[in-house]
C-alpha cells in the first residue's frame, strides 16, 4: 500500500475515532451503524449476495472495466507503484489507466482482497457494497454533529446512502463511494469548532481520498468545502492568519499529493487531446425536470418515462419534505448551518444545468454559471457529466432533511422514535428497486478461448491484437480488456472513457482498414509495425461472416508475416514474424530545399504550399473522397537520387491516407515506379515514434529523378487524401 495513503488514512481514522470518544459517539454505535447500512445494503441490492463471486451489479460494461482497474492497482501495489500508469490496454501507447478514474482511493482498501481470493469480481462486489456503509457513516457523523441526534442522523444517512440518484450509478463504484466528502465536511466543521489543527488534517485527508476515489471531486468537493468553510468563519471569527496559515498548509499537503497525478491526466490530456466536447456537455448536463425523476430500475418509476443515462436526479420525497420543514419555519431560517446547506444546494444544482440551462427541454438563450467556470478553470472541460453535481445536492437536501427531522419530531414529541422508523421505511423505499439487475461474467465461457489463452500465458512477452474488434461494441472490447488478467500481455484493444485516435482508426466502421477486404493484408501489416506478436481470431463472432473469412485468408497466405498458427477450435492465434522493415542510410542523406522544388496537384493547388510551410496543423487535401485520380507533382530544379519520401499525417486525420499510392520518378531515360502498394505498414512505424504526428516514410530505391510524381489509386466513400507536411530526401554521391 502506498505509504502516503497509508498516513493520510491512519490520520483520518484516528481523528475521527478520537472526537467521537470526545462527542459520545462510541465504537459500538459506529460499529451497530456500519453493520446497520452493510446489511440493509445486501437486501437492498439483492440478488446480488446469491452470485458475489460470479456476477456483477447492472450490466457487463463499467462494473467489467472498474474490476479490471481495481486489479490492476493492485498489482501496481504490490510493485511500489511502479508503472502504475501503464495498463495493459490500448497498446502501444502508454498511460492509459489515465485514460479513466485510477481508483487509487478504492484500491488502498481492497488490494489485499484481492491478493487473497485472485477474484476481481469479488473484489468489485465487496466495494460496492461497501460503498454504502462509507457513504451511509460520512453523512451519519456529519448529521450527527450539526444535529446531535442520533435518529436525524441516521435518517441522513439513509438518504445520502440509499438516494435514487445510486440506483442511476449502480455501474459507477467510484460515484457510490461519496461519503468521504461529508466526512471531510464533519472534520471541518469540527475544525471551526474547536481549532485543533487536526480536524483541518482529516478534513483535507477525507477530501484526497474522495478525490481518489473519483477524479470529478477534486472540483466538485471543493463547492461545499469551501460554502462551508467560509460559512463557519463569518459566524465563529476564528483568529485569522492562524486559520490562513494552517488552511495553506493543509492545502500544500493535499496538494502535493493530487500534483503527481494531476501531472499524469494533464500530459495525457495534452498529448490526446482529450477534450469533451461542447455536445457531450450539454447532452450530459442535468434539466431541471431530471431533479423530478428517479430511475426506471426503482419500483415507484418503473411506470414513469425513464430518463437518459445521467439523468435521474431526485433527491427522493421524504427529504425533500424534511428539508421543507427545516428551510420553511423562522428557527430554521436563523440556523447558520442550514443556510450553509440551502446555498450549497442550490449552488449545485444550478451549475449541473450546464454551460446552457435546461428545464423540461427548453434550453436558455443566455449561458450559465458553468459556463463560465469552463472559460476559467483548467481542465474543467475534461468533464463530461456534469449533472453528477446532483450529488452535491443530494449532500446538502440529506443534511437540511436531518435539521427538518429535528423539528418534526420535537413537535411530534413521545411519537418521535415510531416517526423515525416509519421515515426510514420510506426513504428506503424511494429507491427500492430489488431485484436489482445483476449481470453473469465469465471472461472466457468458450472452452476455445480458455486454451488459447492458457496457451497465450505461456507464451513469450508481446502485444495481443483480438478480433473482431469494434469500438462500438462495448462489452466485447471490456471483456478483451480484462482478459489481459488472464494471458498476461498487453493488448491493442480497450474501453475507457476515452477511446485514443488509434483505436478509433483500428476499430471504426466509417475508416478502419480491417472492413476494406482489399486493404486487409496492409491491416495486418500495419499491426506488426506497431509492435503487435500475436492475434486472435475468434471465428463465428464476426458479424460479417464474409469479412472473417477474408482475414483468414489473408492471415493464411502470407508466410511472411505468420511465424506460427495455433488452432484451439474455433479461436486461432496467429504469431507474427518481426517487422521486415529495412534499415535505412539516413544519415548519409540530405534534404531536398523546398526551393530548389516545384510542386504541382491535382486537386486544391492553392493548399499546395501548406505542405511545405513547417506547420503540422496545416494541410493540403484533395478536399473530396479519393478516386484514384489524384496525384502531386514534385520537379526538380537538376536530377536527384530521392531516397526516402515523408508525408507526415495527424490524429485528425488519420483515416485520410493514400489508399494505394504509386511513387513514380520522371528520369531522363523514362518513367520508373519506385513504389507501388499501400502505405499502412509505414504508418504504424511512424506511429510508434510519434503517437499524434506519425511519419510515413517511403523508401526509395536509387533513380535519377527530375520529377518524383505521387499517384493516389485507391477509392473511399468519403474520405480525403491529406498531407500535413512533405518532405523528401536524397543521396550523396557516393551512396547507394
Amino acid at each position: 500500500m502506498n505509504p502516503t495513503l497509508r498516513r493520510y488514512a491512519g490520520a483520518l481514522l484516528w481523528t475521527a475515532m478520537d472526537d467521537a470518544r470526545r462527542s459520545g459517539v462510541t465504537a459500538k454505535e459506529i460499529g451497530a451503524v456500519l453493520a446497520g447500512l452493510v446489511a440493509l445494503a445486501l437486501v437492498a441490492t439483492f440478488p446480488l449476495i446469491l452470485h458475489f463471486t460470479t456476477y456483477l451489479p447492472n450490466d457487463l460494461g463499467d462494473p467489467v472495466l472498474n474490476a479490471w482497474i481495481l486489479w490492476w492497482d493492485a498489482t501496481a501495489v504490490q510493485h511500489g507503484f511502479s508503472h502504475v500508469w501503464d495498463a495493459p490496454s490500448y497498446f502501444p501507447y502508454l498511460h492509459t489507466l489515465a485514460y479513466s478514474d485510477h481508483l487509487f482511493g478504492l484500491a488502498v482498501f481492497t488490494a489485499p482482497v484481492q491478493w487473497v481470493t485472485a477474484n476481481p469480481v469479488l473484489v468489485y462486489n465487496i466495494a460496492f457494497i461497501a460503498s454504502y456503509a462509507n457513504a451511509g457513516i460520512g453523512m451519519y457523523l456529519l448529521a450527527k454533529l450539526l444535529t446531535g441526534r442520533r435518529d436525524t442522523a441516521t435518517l441522513a444517512a439513509l438518504m445520502y446512502a440509499f438516494a435514487a440518484f445510486r440506483v442511476a450509478h449502480f455501474a459507477h463504484v467510484q460515484w457510490l463511494t461519496t461519503g468521504w466528502l461529508p466526512l471531510s465536511l464533519w472534520a471541518l466543521h469540527r475544525y471551526f469548532s474547536c481549532g485543533a489543527w487536526r480536524y483541518l488534517f482529516a478534513s483535507g485527508a477525507a477530501y484526497l481520498m474522495q478525490c481518489l476515489t473519483a477524479n470529478y471531486f477534486a472540483y466538485f468537493g471543493l463547492l461545499p468545502l469551501a460554502a462551508a468553510a467560509i460559512a463557519e468563519a463569518w459566524h465563529r471569527r476564528p483568529p485569522l492568519w492562524r486559520t490562513l496559515a494552517q488552511t495553506i498548509a493543509v492545502g500544500a499537503l493535499v496538494g502535493v499529493t493530487l500534483a503527481p497525478i494531476a501531472l499524469v491526466y494533464y500530459r495525457v490530456r495534452q498529448e490526446n487531446d482529450f477534450r469533451r466536447t461542447a455536445t457531450e456537455t450539454d447532452s450530459l448536463s442535468a434539466d431541471l425536470s431530471d431533479y423530478f425523476r428517479g430511475h426506471s430500475q426503482i419500483w415507484l418509476w418503473r411506470r414513469a418515462r425513464p430518463g437518459g443515462g445521467e439523468h435521474e436526479l431526485f433527491p427522493g420525497a421524504i427529504a425533500l419534505g424534511l428539508a421543507a420543514i427545516a428551510l420553511s419555519t423562522r428557527r430554521g431560517r436563523a440556523t447558520p448551518h442550514i443556510v450553509t446547506y440551502a446555498t450549497i444546494a442550490v449552488t449545485a444544482l444550478v451549475l449541473s444545468l450546464g454551460p446552457h440551462p435546461a428545464a423540461w427541454g427548453h434550453r436558455t438563450a443566455v449561458p450559465g454559471p458553468y459556463q463560465l467556470l469552463l472559460e476559467v478553470v483548467p481542465g474543467l472541460d475534461g468533464l463530461r457529466a456534469v449533472s453528477r453535481l446532483g450529488v452535491i445536492v443530494v449532500l446538502a437536501v440529506s443534511v437540511l432533511a436531518a435539521q427538518g427531522a429535528v423539528y418534526l419530531f420535537d413537535w411530534i414529541g413521545p411519537r418521535r422514535q415510531l416517526t423515525a422508523i416509519v421515515l426510514g421505511i420510506l426513504i428506503v423505499a424511494e429507491s427500492w428497486a430489488v431485484p436489482v439487475r445483476v449481470a453473469a461474467f465469465d471472461p472466457t465461457p468458450d472452452p476455445d478461448d480458455r486454451q488459447a489463452y492458457a496457451f497465450l500465458k505461456t507464451s513469450a512477452e508481446g502485444a495481443v491484437f483480438e478480433l473482431p474488434i469494434a469500438v462500438t461494441d462495448e462489452e466485447r472490447q471490456m471483456r478483451y480488456q480484462y482478459l489481459t488478467l488472464v494471458h498476461g500481455h498487453r493488448t491493442v484493444n480497450g474501453h475507457s472513457s476515452y477511446d485514443p485516435p488509434l483505436a478509433k482508426f483500428l476499430a471504426g466502421r466509417d475508416y478502419s482498414p480491417f472492413n476494406e477486404r482489399e486493404r486487409l493484408i496492409a491491416a495486418f501489416r500495419l499491426i506488426r509495425a506497431i509492435g503487435v506478436r500475436y492475434i486472435v481470431v475468434h471465428r463465428g463472432r464476426f458479424e460479417n461472416p464474409s469479412l472473417e473469412a477474408a482475414m483468414m485468408q489473408q492471415l493464411e497466405a502470407d508466410p511472411g508475416l505468420v511465424a506460427a498458427r495455433n488452432d484451439f477450435g474455433r479461436t486461432v492465434v496467429f504469431t507474427l514474424n518481426s517487422d521486415d522493415q529495412r534499415p535505412d542510410d539516413a544519415a548519409r542523406w540530405r534534404p531536398v530545399s523546398a526551393g530548389t522544388m516545384h510542386v504541382r496537384a491535382s486537386h486544391s493547388p492553392d493548399r499546395v504550399p501548406l505542405m511545405f510551410d513547417g506547420d503540422r496543423d496545416t494541410r493540403w487535401l484533395s478536399a473530396g473522397p479519393q478516386t484514384g485520380s489524384e496525384w502531386i507533382e514534385i520537379e526538380f530544379d537538376a536530377p536527384r537520387d530521392i531516397a526516402r519520401l515523408r508525408m507526415q499525417t495527424a490524429e485528425r486525420s488519420f483515416g485520410d491516407y493514400p489508399r494505394e499510392l504509386a511513387v513514380e520518378a520522371v528520369e531522363p531515360d523514362g518513367t520508373q515506379t519506385l513504389f507501388r502498394g499501400s502505405v499502412l505498414p509505414q504508418f504504424g512505424r511512424g506511429f510508434v515514434v510519434d503517437h499524434a504526428y506519425p511519419n510515413i516514410d517511403v523508401l526509395l530505391p536509387v533513380n535519377h529523378a527530375r520529377m518524383i510524381r505521387l499517384r493516389q489509386l485507391g477509392r473511399t466513400d468519403e474520405l480525403f487524401w491529406t498531407i500535413h507536411e512533405l518532405q523528401l530526401w536524397e543521396r550523396g554521391r557516393g551512396t547507394d
